[in-house]
């Protein structure tokens, strides 16, 4: 009976162990930061940033205001920023970065409500 016991505190304790060594070793997907920033001096509404795995939107960014997301690292490439300016004019600017995503990307909204893009890191 004794023996029954210790085994199967010895199983119980083995079974915790192996459950915590295999989620000690998750594996997790490299991830890219995306930067958007108004710089324009106006409010930008409806905001929609498609990336190579999914979209993100915000309502409204206002001018001086940085939003970041963090997603997964995708292929190809591509973006597309959507947006409104206050009198309600959409704007889309389409980027194709090639197959390898840097690790962080900017996307500024300037002046006349253009996009520029920047890689931060590779």
């Amino acid at each position: 009976m004794a023996a029954m016991k210790i085994a199967a505190h010895l199983l119980a304790v083995m079974l915790m162990a192996v459950a915590l060594i295999s989620s000690a070793c998750n594996y997790t997907k490299p991830v890219m930061y995306i930067n958007l920033s108004n710089s324009s001096g106006h409010a930008m509404r409806n905001v929609e940033l498609m990336h190579p795995t999914g979209t993100f939107g915000l309502p409204e960014l206002r001018s001086g205001q940085t939003n970041q997301h963090m997603v997964p690292i995708g292929a190809p490439c591509k973006f597309k920023v959507k947006f409104e300016d206050e009198a309600g004019k959409m704007y889309t600017t389409d980027y194709d970065l090639g197959t390898k995503c840097p690790t962080e990307i900017a996307f500024t909204v300037g002046e006349g409500m253009t996009v520029s893009e920047r890689q931060l890191r590779p």
